[in-house]
């Protein structure tokens, strides 16, 4: 069943959007995703963890403990474009390791105000963390359920944290009323990064 509807999902957004799009680049390049776009990732998400770790001591000290986060410093909702959102980010696991996806969004109601906000995901179990990466493309909902939390939901000494959580933060802070249901995260392929050996998984 899961399958059936990762197939569904996949040729819906290959029938819908352009590939450009899909695979979160400017619409007006076809070209591989070179070396330095990687390296703008890695400082766009070293920036944004930096901003949520400032507003939110209790995140931090979650995403510290975790096996691996996930950071999409922007999403960008376009209602031209079937109302989805989308953005690139990369996933750090816990000895350092990256890997870049791309994420795209179309949770009823919520497009719009995903727009200009950071994804940040973490892993609490390590075969969530594995499952997700040995997924050609992860939906939420079909492959596993992401917890979105905030100061309340953080709340307390012992809070119930789901394997795959995260946060949507803005400039003001930690976001809630925002869901993320049927996002999908396509991995970055390796073709995409040919330009240079090894540019894919090089920490900066």
């Amino acid at each position: 069943m899961k399958t059936r509807i990762l197939a569904v999902w996949f040729l819906l957004l290959l029938a819908v959007v352009p590939v450009e799009i899909a695979f979160g680049q400017a619409a007006d390049s076809l070209s591989p995703v070179s070396p330095s776009v990687l390296k703008r990732v890695d400082l766009e998400a070293e920036a944004a963890l930096s901003r949520l770790y400032l507003q939110s001591p209790k995140a931090q000290a979650l995403i510290a403990r975790s096996f691996g986060v996930l950071v999409v410093p922007a999403l960008h909702a376009d209602g031209g474009i079937l109302g989805m959102a989308y953005g690139r980010g990369v996933l750090i696991d816990a000895v350092g390791a990256r890997s870049y996806y791309n994420a795209i969004a179309s949770p009823p109601g919520s497009v719009l105000g995903l727009d200009g906000k950071a994804l940040i995901l973490f892993f609490s179990a390590y075969e969530a963390l594995r499952g997700f990466e040995a997924a050609p493309g992860w939906v939420e909902g079909p492959c596993g359920t992401i917890q979105v939390l905030d100061e309340a939901a953080m709340a307390g000494r012992n809070p119930v944290i789901e394997p795959i959580a995260g946060f949507i933060l803005s400039d003001a802070g930690l976001v809630r009323g925002l869901g993320l249901k049927g996002i999908l995260f396509i991995k970055v392929p390796v073709f995409m990064c040919a330009q240079e050996s090894g540019a894919c998984n090089a920490a900066p």
